[in-house]
């Protein structure tokens, strides 16, 4: 990080303190709590711009002075929040990685799942959530990251959304290897989205409903697959 970049930071650091300090306690809290969200929001603002830029440009061809652009903030206010491009490409993935977590999570949670159930889910998710997606097919052909740590945290992530996958795929395919059966869900409905997500001479809930429709006959195919 620049030299100046860490100098500002410090300095906004100093000026919250200060004005923390000389509240009373109970509005000290409450300060201390509006600052954190103020300080979330304009993260999460951050990780959206750069969702759209990831989304259109690979990784390596991106840059934070255009991430600054489309969040209209300075170059160096992103660095009050992320280190470096990296770890700002990082978090906007893992934060849709578990966003979409969560949507399985909660179908493992209720009463037999069906395959169907699911994997109309993923495809409402992903229509919700298309730059997201593009931005990790981005990440998956081109990025090229020079931290370990990113790319651990990466596949960690990968492998707990294929655990939800393998806990509603094997209630109807208990024999033979399960991840098998979840890669291939997970592959077959990017197909359906990347071939249709964004056809030119449908309307958006035409094509969505199409969608729709392939993902319920992949899930009612799975579930009613017979091992030979």
């Amino acid at each position: 990080m620049p030299k100046e970049m860490k100098c500002h930071m410090v300095r906004l650091k100093k000026s919250s303190a200060f004005e923390a300090k000389n509240l009373p306690m109970k509005e000290k809290k409450t300060f201390n709590k509006l600052k954190q969200q103020e300080w979330e929001v304009r993260r999460n603002l951050i990780m959206d711009a750069a969702q759209r830029v990831f989304a259109s440009e690979t990784f390596n061809k991106a840059n934070m002075r255009e991430i600054a652009r489309e969040a209209n903030i300075s170059p160096g206010s992103i660095y009050n929040y992320f280190e470096n491009q990296e770890e700002l490409f990082l978090a906007a993935s893992l934060r849709g990685a578990d966003r979409l977590i969560k949507v399985f999570s909660d179908l493992v949670a209720e009463d037999h799942p069906s395959i169907q159930t699911a994997a109309v889910a993923y495809i409402d998710f992903i229509s919700k959530n298309y730059e997201y997606l593009r931005m990790v097919q981005h990440s998956m052909l081109y990025a090229q990251f020079t931290s370990q740590e990113s790319i651990d945290q990466l596949v960690e992530t990968a492998r707990k959304l294929f655990e939800q996958f393998d806990m509603i795929i094997q209630q109807y395919i208990s024999s033979g290897n399960v991840r098998k059966f979840s890669h291939l869900f997970f592959v077959a409905l990017n197909g359906i989205l990347f071939s249709y997500g964004r056809f030119p001479d449908r309307t958006s809930d035409e094509v969505l409903t199409y969608m729709k429709e392939l993902a319920s006959l992949l899930g009612e195919l799975l579930e009613k697959y017979q091992p030979k």
